[in-house]
């Protein structure tokens, strides 16, 4: 009986050891886990002097979304693209108020948005990322109430 149970585990152990020294048999392939991945930037500033309020989507099947912007601040809005910088997205759209002082009137101005692929992390060489969002800011006209909305570049 003895004899049996020794014979049972010295195989028991070459089996282990096999497993063990045999080469892996993984498939290997491309993972993308530590490539960058971007995002569609466009950031939108304040320098009209009063909090604003304006709304953001993105395609126009979404639903408005309402930003609340203080003068003097920037608020960037963003979309992701994933790995490819140049995936279709839907285009993003703002809606504000053209005409301040008003009162409760709604002047609806409406702008189809531009903005730039920004590359976030990734693994391998420093690659230098100097693209920033698309930059807009809302500029009240000289007259103090046409509001409206420039690209800075």
């Amino acid at each position: 009986m003895k004899h049996k149970l020794s014979i049972i585990s010295l195989a028991a152990l070459l089996i282990l050891l096999a497993q063990i020294a045999a080469p892996a048999q993984e498939p290997v392939g491309y993972s993308c886990a530590d490539c960058p991945s971007y995002k569609g930037e466009f950031s939108v500033e304040n320098s009209t002097g009063v909090t604003l309020t304006y709304y953001v989507r993105w395609g126009n099947k979404s639903q408005w979304k309402e930003m609340r912007l203080e003068n003097g601040h920037t608020m960037t809005h963003r979309y992701p693209l994933g790995y490819n910088r140049n995936t279709t997205v839907p285009t993003p759209y703002v809606r504000f108020d053209r005409i301040g002082g008003d009162g409760a009137n709604f002047t609806e101005q409406i702008y189809k948005m531009e903005f730039y692929a920004v590359m976030y992390g990734g693994f391998g060489p420093a690659t230098r990322n100097t693209t920033g969002p698309k930059r807009y800011v809302f500029r009240y006209a000289p007259n103090g109430r046409d509001l409206d909305l420039k690209s800075m570049r």
